[in-house]
């Protein structure tokens, strides 16, 4: 079970290829924390075309909300406040379905990783995409180009994803 960060559902909806996660993740749907869902429904009223795209694929039982619980909220007031409420929801979620996080954020990773909980970020994913051969290094590379143009996400170093 995977849970999406609106991150990376973010990133790989301004390249137009939110099929790649699927892919990756080899899942016919990804879920999202009620909080996420409010940050894309937000970027909607905001004018972003990208968050459209995304509440598509949940219109289409793609992408599934799921909400938090008491004992949730409790592990929830156990994280620093710093979080968003789309990570702390995602990451109590992860936590009670014992879930992989997909998240961007290396305060997210640190976070995850003291409470025990799977995270994976971006540079993971773009490895991942050639390794399970779902794209070639070249198509990864323009992946990469993509992102760096239509979402301003400069990679210090792509030597991560090609290791």
């Amino acid at each position: 079970m995977i849970f999406v960060d609106t991150d990376v559902l973010s990133t790989f909806a301004k390249i137009e290829s939110l099929p790649l996660l699927f892919a990756v993740f080899d899942q016919e749907t990804l879920n999202i924390a009620e909080a996420v869902e409010n940050e894309v429904k937000t970027g909607i009223s905001k004018g972003f075309s990208f968050s459209n795209d995304i509440m598509v694929f949940q219109m289409q039982g793609r992408i599934r909300t799921y909400y938090t619980t008491p004992a949730d909220q409790e592990f929830m007031n156990s994280l620093p406040q710093t979080l968003d409420a789309g990570e702390s929801e995602s990451m109590a979620l992860c936590k009670r379905f014992t879930a992989t996080f997909a998240s961007n954020e290396s305060r997210v990773r640190h976070h995850c990783q003291t409470n025990g909980i799977h995270c994976i970020n971006l540079v993971d994913i773009l490895r991942l995409l050639w390794e399970l051969q779902i794209l070639t290094q070249t198509e990864v590379r323009k992946v990469i180009t993509e992102i760096e143009i239509k979402d301003r996400l400069k990679f210090r170093s792509t030597d991560p994803i090609f290791k």
